[in-house]
């Protein structure tokens, strides 16, 4: 027969032994041994957004339970639109997808910068779960170190011409916003087919500067930075970068607070730079199974050195922060979506 106290000690025996067994089982279920991990990208082969995965598979595989092989595969289409709407509608929920979108996609509900008003842009950011970013690459503007220009008033008394590459690039939308919102005089000359072109069109004397992400600055002419052969005036984020401590945001250009609320909303893209994305309903073990992997291989030295060849600054943006902006921007109020929108569009 067996005693009250018996059966008491039992039972503890039981739920001790349960407790054990629930981690164990939550970390197997979490393990993606003999599983690939399938990194979709949202552009075609080629460029940062798609070099920025190819580094992260490179090394991110050894802090994943169970070693996971993981492949690199490009679905361009529509500015990443196509890659976003199969991962949130048709990609495995199970940990083993995860998206690599161009940052406008995290403006895309609000924006429709690229779907427009047809409805094409079929998920919910705030139903997926977030790794984070590896940096930033905040926008700049800059101009000839030798110029009259001194700091970004003088683009507003005196004006500039800066090159861009066409109507729906940052090079052309961040100096339109900054004659629209902060009151400068920039003349844009467009149809550059890349940054490239309008470098040499300022090496020529045919420019007086642009509006270039600094990664892409640096990666071409880190030397015209450090010798001064340019003056960078401003940048664009939500913050400043640690890179560039002492150039003012756009935010701090103006005291017109529906200036700041749209600058601020558009630059999201330029803090969370290269935003890494899971589909919904992926299981809460396996999501922190991947953000805790994703984090740990931010601090891989041998990542970082990779990395560094982008130029990409600002260390990682967490995926709280990440879901920060989310709410963010799903929050905004719709008179600051309307005006940004306009300004965008020219109007």
């Amino acid at each position: 027969m067996i005693t009250l106290s018996r059966r008491a000690c039992l039972a503890s025996g039981a739920l001790a032994v349960a407790g054990l067994a629930a981690p164990r089982a939550a970390r197997a279920a979490a393990s993606f041994e003999g599983k690939t991990l399938h990194f979709y990208v949202g552009i075609p082969p080629g460029g940062a957004y798609d070099l920025a995965p190819r580094i992260l598979a490179a090394h991110m595989s050894k802090y994943i339970p169970g070693s996971p092989r993981i492949v690199v595969e490009n679905m361009p289409g529509a500015g990443s639109l196509t890659m976003m709407n199969y991962l949130y509608n048709r990609a495995a929920r199970d940990g083993t997808a995860i998206g690599f979108p161009m940052n406008t996609m995290l403006l895309e509900p609000s924006l429709k910068l690229v779907s427009g008003a047809s409805g094409n842009a079929q998920f919910d950011l705030s139903r997926m779960a977030w790794l984070g970013t590896p940096g930033q690459d905040p926008a700049v503007a800059w101009i000839g170190g030798a110029s009259p220009l001194k700091t970004f008033d003088d683009l507003r008394t005196r004006g500039a011409t800066f090159g861009s590459t066409g109507a729906g690039a940052d090079s052309t939308i961040l100096a339109n916003l900054c004659n629209k919102l902060l009151g400068t005089k920039i003349k844009v000359v467009s149809g550059y087919k890349g940054a490239a072109e309008y470098f040499l069109a300022f090496e020529n004397g045919e420019i007086d500067g642009a509006v270039t992400t600094y990664a892409a600055l640096m990666a071409a002419h880190a030397d015209w930075v450090k010798s001064g052969r340019i003056r960078i005036l401003a940048q664009f984020g939500t913050d400043r970068s640690a890179d560039l401590p002492d150039v003012p945001t756009g935010l701090e250009l103006t005291q017109d607070k529906k200036a700041q609320d749209m600058l601020r909303l558009y630059g999201v893209k330029f803090t969370a730079a290269y935003p890494v994305v899971l589909p919904p309903d992926v299981p809460a073990d396996q999501v922190q199974v991947l953000r805790d992997a994703f984090a740990a291989t931010m601090k891989d030295p041998e990542y970082q050195a990779q990395l560094s060849s982008m130029r990409v600054t600002g260390g990682m943006v967490t995926p709280a922060m990440v879901e920060r902006f989310i709410k963010e921007l799903d929050g905004a109020p719709k008179e600051t979506v309307d005006q940004l929108k306009q300004v965008l569009e020219g109007k």
